[in-house]
C-alpha cells in the first residue's frame, strides 16, 4: 500500500500545489467519487492543496471492487495517506 502508484489510485489531487501550507483530503460523499471536488482549488486559498479521496468501486477506481467492511477500509486509507501526513509542508 505504500508505493507511489497505490497512494495516486487514493488521492487524487488535480492541482499539485508544492507551496501549499496546508494539505485538505476530502472523502466524496456516499456514491461518489473524487470528481466532486474538482474545482475546490479554485475557490480556496492558494496555501490549501485539495487532495480527493477516490475509493475503489467510484470514478477512475470503478473496475476495483468497493470495501465492505469499514475497519479495513480504514486501514487501507491510513496506509494510502501515510506517506503524505509524513511531508512536510
Amino acid at each position: 500500500m505504500n508505493s507511489r502508484s497505490t497512494v495516486n489510485s487514493w488521492v487524487k489531487c488535480p492541482n499539485p500545489n508544492p507551496q501549499a501550507r496546508l494539505r485538505l483530503f476530502c472523502f466524496p460523499y456516499a456514491g461518489g467519487s473524487s470528481l466532486i471536488y474538482r474545482t475546490w482549488s479554485e475557490s480556496l486559498p492558494p496555501a490549501i492543496e485539495v487532495c480527493p479521496i477516490e475509493l475503489p468501486g467510484r470514478g477512475t477506481r470503478m473496475m476495483e471492487p468497493p470495501f465492505t467492511q469499514l475497519m479495513l477500509l480504514v486501514e487501507a486509507i491510513a496506509a494510502a495517506l501515510l506517506p503524505y501526513c509524513a511531508q512536510t509542508l
